[in-house]
């Protein structure tokens, strides 16, 4: 996975699992096995960062005009 820009979390999730069984077995090479690693931990870092957009999105639904949060925004 070259262009993550274009990998949706889902994508990333299931490579991440593919990778982890691959790992996990023990007829991998060592050299295929570091490049594995290598591509998870990119792929990891990748998922990370879409959960904190995701994380961000969620707070600027929850906040209504003026700063104020939906819950103070409905009770106003």
């Amino acid at each position: 996975m070259n262009d993550l820009a274009s990998v949706t979390f889902e994508e990333a999730y299931r490579r991440l699992e593919e990778i982890s069984r691959k790992l996990e077995d023990a007829s991998t090479p060592l050299e295929s096995s570091f490049k594995l690693f290598e591509e998870g931990q990119t792929l990891l870092a990748h998922c990370q960062r879409l959960l904190d957009d995701a994380e961000r999105r969620i707070h600027v639904i929850k906040s209504g005009r003026d700063g104020l949060k939906t819950e103070e925004v409905l009770l106003a």
